[in-house]
């Protein structure tokens, strides 16, 4: 029986944005891959001349140029399928219902944990469970205390326990997740800068300006360019992309451990619709669809 190896790079951003909170992102890739796509990304950082880390938060107009061909690079993999990339976001106007205050304390874990778990199509990674497929799960340095972080990963390793998950010969031993940095991890500073864009974009922070002012901000006016050149990106795969929508399945669940790049909205079971809480027009249906091969 053949093994196969995947490696699930995971990161989060804003917990609470004007109209979207609760982003996660994360890349999927087949182990074999990774060195070099590492040795390709780090490469092309040392041409640009970028010595650092790649961060979002650090998109100026000195960087912008650079970042664009970075992530022009970054989305040459995802096109590819090489990496598979997965966003996750909730609305905020979908106000849950009847939560707990010990709900409010752990949602990040648990919204996390179900990023983890749906967002990547794990159950669909082996449909005839003919091999044996494993997962190495490696988050970004998560900002809690350590207790609740050991909490997390033994939630994390029995995901193949699950209900859609067992019997299916997938794995995610214990040993085999660990937070990390993102300063020693390039394709998660790849992800850091779509995640970001992402969420500044469906927050509408590209209108803002600073106080007292006119116009926007320089900073402000490069994140947008960059944002544009990620949006073109994906536009390349999906021609019709709607950010704010979770991607459609056209060809069933398969799409969802298969599909090059993928958003996802999660909605609470039960929630409260306060339309004041959303934008002026907010789309609900899905309409992603993937360019015909």
């Amino acid at each position: 029986m053949l093994k196969r190896r995947y490696i699930i790079y995971a990161d989060e951003s804003d917990r609470k944005g004007r109209y979207y909170s609760n982003f996660f992102g994360g890349v999927v890739l087949d182990q074999v891959e990774q060195q070099s796509i590492n040795e390709i990304l780090n490469k092309k950082k040392h041409e640009l001349g970028i010595n650092g880390e790649i961060k979002w938060q650090y998109v100026d107009q000195s960087r912008v140029e650079r970042y664009e061909e970075f992530i022009k690079l970054y989305f040459s993999f995802i096109s590819e399928s090489k990496i598979r990339l997965r966003i996750m976001f909730t609305q905020n106007m979908h106000v849950p219902n009847a939560l707990e205050p010990r709900s409010h304390k752990e949602q990040y874990f648990v919204l996390y944990y179900q990023f983890i778990k749906h967002a990547f199509g794990i159950a669909h990674s082996n449909p005839d469970a003919l091999d044996k497929v494993y997962f190495t799960i490696l988050p970004d340095k998560l900002p809690d205390s350590q207790q609740n972080v050991e909490k997390f990963k033994d939630f994390l390793c029995r995901i193949p326990e699950t209900r859609h998950v067992k019997d299916r010969k997938i794995f995610i031993p214990r040993s085999d997740i660990a937070d990390v940095d993102s300063k020693e991890h390039v394709i998660l500073q790849g992800l850091d800068l779509i995640l970001g864009s992402v969420c500044a974009r469906l927050n509408s922070s590209f209108d803002q300006k600073p106080p007292g002012k006119r116009i926007r901000g320089k900073r402000t006016r490069a994140k947008e360019r960059l944002y544009k050149t990620i949006n073109r990106q994906i536009r390349l795969i999906y021609p019709n992309f709607n950010i704010g929508v979770t991607t459609a399945c056209p060809n069933g669940n398969r799409d969802r451990w298969s599909q090059p790049y993928r958003h996802w909205v999660f909605t609470p079971k039960s929630y409260t619709l306060d339309r004041s809480l959303g934008k002026k027009t907010t789309p609900t249906l899905p309409t992603n669809l993937p360019r015909k091969a």
